[in-house]
């Protein structure tokens, strides 16, 4: 792939997002009483086979496009790596991000179902019921709305903090129709991308690292407008604050920077990893145990004593801890824990043992392990670089998940670009894993009626041409890093540290 002027990269990757909100009026989700079914436009783009078809290739170029852009901008800033500080570098990350976003704000809910959640869980709250206790399908006219049916019955796995955002939200648009409500919910998704960009950019630049390269991965990424901005999940808000609280830590705010990763944990339960490091970060470098011990105390009853006490204010109590188990009882094909469990299952029904017993096993069996390898990088390299620390914790307890969403993806390829990308082999490691997690994003379902579903061609078609597109991409790319000399500048694979 050769490295795109700056103009024409700029408005590939706007052409490819107007090309996903365009298609996103075919084939986006929509609730089944949404009164946008009846529109005019909405009846021709999403009844008709051709209407259908055109859409759903809109959004799978469209994706592409945006991919190949950001791959371009990644290529440009490889190029310019021996001068980080050059003048337009952070600026065009900067532009491009915020222009590659615009249309997908206005864009029908792709790549997930889980905003029309968010407003489920808001009308429950509104109504009284509690979400850790009460299930959808409780509410009447929830399918409707157009919840995920694996919600009916479902525990929020979302903490105190967000479920009351879900019930302002839902209050507040009161009998508006539900894109109301689901715009301002990806509202709050993009204001969580806006300050985790904000605040990795400030750890970047206290670390001596790449801005522009690590807001190239951060804030530009496809995979990032696709699950950050279309898909609107609150990931972005939960790693938001995970990272300001982070920096305010590293400022020498360590109380501050503990509410703040407390709020994270009161969106998201599973940032409660990030509290140790915030306490290893406080106690300094060389503490010995009984400082370290006294900070992880400490931190401990600000964040989640903070937490109980919002949980019994707003009337959920303290559900959030059980939710916890939410993410694990559903599975992803690709996990490696999920595929390790399925094949030692499936050896065991061949002896003549029970498969399923021994595939949970193994499942619970390995997220043990994930949770001990945290804690043993918390306690065996507790002087290390806290946010490798925090990259690695959140990492082995997220492999060791049955379940790994392509948001989740986004938790470790955010935590290791503020670490630290120094190595060529790092960087293809995030480019790779984002083609894979948009893959696995664009394999999803679309909203298509019955008659359309029924017929494979449609669906065969949008993950064909995804897999080759973005498999061409990705192959050009590798093929312009592996020249020896890139736009007149000899790369160097051991080192890409600024």
């Amino acid at each position: 792939m050769h490295v795109l002027t700056p103009r024409v990269r700029l408005a590939a990757g706007i052409v490819g997002s107007v090309f996903i909100a365009l298609g996103s009026l075919g084939v986006g989700w929509l609730g089944p009483d949404s009164v946008l079914r009846s529109w005019l436009l909405f009846d021709v783009l999403r009844n008709s086979r051709g209407g259908v078809g055109i859409c759903a290739m809109l959004l799978v170029v469209g994706a592409v496009l945006l991919l190949a852009a950001w791959l371009s901008l990644g290529l440009d800033l490889l190029r310019s790596r021996s001068r980080p500080d050059a003048p337009g570098r952070l600026s065009q990350v900067v532009v491009s991000a915020l222009a590659w976003s615009a249309p997908l704000i206005v864009a029908l809910p792709l790549f997930s179902r889980d905003m029309f959640a968010y407003v489920g869980q808001g009308r429950l709250m509104a109504a009284g019921l509690n979400p850790y206790t009460t299930g959808m399908a409780d509410l009447p006219g929830w399918y409707g709305i157009g919840v995920d049916p694996l919600w009916a019955d479902t525990q929020t796995p979302y903490g105190p903090v967000f479920v009351w955002l879900e019930k302002v939200v839902v209050m507040a648009t009161g009998p508006l129709p539900t894109e109301v409500a689901v715009l301002a919910f990806r509202l709050i998704a993009v204001a969580g991308l806006a300050m985790l960009a904000y605040y990795a950019w400030r750890i970047a630049r206290l670390r001596g690292l790449d801005q522009a390269a690590v807001l190239w991965i951060i804030a530009a990424s496809p995979l990032v407008l696709m699950n950050f901005v279309v898909a609107g999940h609150n990931d972005s808000l939960m790693l938001g604050l995970i990272v300001a609280g982070t920096y305010y830590a590293m400022k020498d705010r360590p109380i501050l920077g503990t509410v703040i990763v407390a709020l994270a944990i009161g969106v998201k339960p599973i940032a409660i990893i990030a509290l140790p490091i915030i306490g290893l970060i406080w106690a300094g470098r060389n503490a010995g145990w009984g400082v370290i011990i006294r900070r992880w105390i400490a931190v401990t009853a600000i964040a989640l004593g903070g937490i109980a006490v919002l949980g019994w204010g707003i009337g959920v109590g303290i559900g959030w801890i059980g939710a916890l188990a939410t993410p694990v009882s559903i599975s992803s094909w690709y996990a490696p824990t999920n595929i390790l469990g399925i094949s030692i299952g499936g050896l065991a029904n061949g002896v003549g043992l029970d498969g399923d017993i021994v595939q949970t096993a193994v499942k619970l069996g390995m997220l043990a392990l994930g949770c001990a390898a945290a804690a043993y990088l918390l306690i065996a390299k507790r002087h290390a670089d806290p946010i490798w620390l925090l990259a690695g914790c959140f990492a082995v307890v997220s492999l060791s998940s049955p379940v790994l969403h392509p948001w989740y993806g986004l938790w470790l390829i955010t935590l290791f670009a503020i670490a630290g990308i120094r190595q060529l082999w790092q960087l293809r490691a995030v480019v790779y894993a984002t083609g894979f997690f948009m893959l696995i994003g664009l394999a999803e379902p679309l909203d298509m009626i019955p008659r359309l579903d029924s017929s494979a061609f449609i669906p065969v078609a949008v993950i064909a041409t995804a897999l080759a597109g973005v498999t061409f991409v990705l192959v050009a790319t590798e093929l312009a890093v592996r020249r020896p000399v890139v736009a007149g500048v000899r790369l160097q694979p051991r080192s890409l540290a600024s």
